[in-house]
């Protein structure tokens, strides 16, 4: 089973990400596989991506923490949901990456949309939903809440961009969640910023049939004494 990045004929009901890329393209270069880990991870690294290139006082922040990819030194803590580190337990601020049930759906019958006999080939797919929530805990709630929208704009402002440079089929921002009291402690807060995705898995199902490639046949009619001969090389 291989998975499939080349664009394929599209039925008139949806339109595949597929063909926002050249088809000139190499299929090695261009769009790694979507599945729910990878979607988590590509919202990981777009939000350390953004705190990196760009300093929250040139955004017009009044906090002046920075993030760093070394856990050890970085004065805001990013990594995704349920990666207990030892090393740097309970550090804050701190924004955490999780994912919700990806959800699947079969937009044809038995998943098809595409098949060539000859090869014993059917190419299929699925389109996931999921969503993803970034969720920023801080000391006060103040502070928290200038650290969510500092994060949010790293994700709001390229929306498009980022929904075409990873085919994503749907990739937005759908809310800033009010923020609550952490359950670890009164004195933290978390501020949820949560965004909606829908991307394809695509794939091919090759068989190990006998191939029939050609067939050799003969026409008869009453306007000739001999048959027509067609060779062996005819396709069907």
């Amino acid at each position: 089973m291989n998975s499939v990045v080349e664009p394929c004929p599209s039925p008139v009901d949806w339109v595949s990400p597929f063909y926002r890329d050249s088809v000139d393209c190499p299929a090695e270069k261009r769009r790694l596989t979507l599945t729910p880990w990878t979607v988590q991870n590509i919202c990981y690294e777009l939000i350390a991506n953004y705190m990196l290139a760009n300093d929250p006082k040139e955004q017009g922040y009044v906090f002046s923490q920075k993030y760093d990819r070394d856990p050890r030194k970085t004065e805001i803590f990013l990594d995704l949901a349920y990666n207990y580190r030892d090393d740097v337990v309970q550090k804050r601020p701190a924004i955490f990456v999780s994912r919700g049930g990806a959800q699947y759906k079969y937009p044809t019958m038995n998943q098809q949309i595409g098949a060539n006999s000859a090869e014993s080939e059917k190419t299929k797919l699925s389109i996931v939903q999921m969503p993803v929530t970034a969720t920023v805990v801080g000391t006060n709630v103040g502070f928290t809440e200038q650290l969510a929208e500092y994060v949010s704009f790293g994700i709001l402002h390229f929306l498009e961009q980022i929904r075409n440079d990873f085919n994503f089929r749907v990739f937005r921002l759908e809310e800033m969640a009010g923020p609550v009291l952490y359950l670890e402690s009164k004195d933290h807060f978390a501020v949820s910023l949560n965004f909606t995705t829908a991307f394809d898995i695509g794939f091919v199902i090759k068989g190990d049939h006998l191939k029939l490639k050609t067939v050799s046949y003969t026409i008869f009619n009453n306007c000739a004494s001999i048959p027509f001969q067609f060779g062996e090389s005819q396709k069907n």
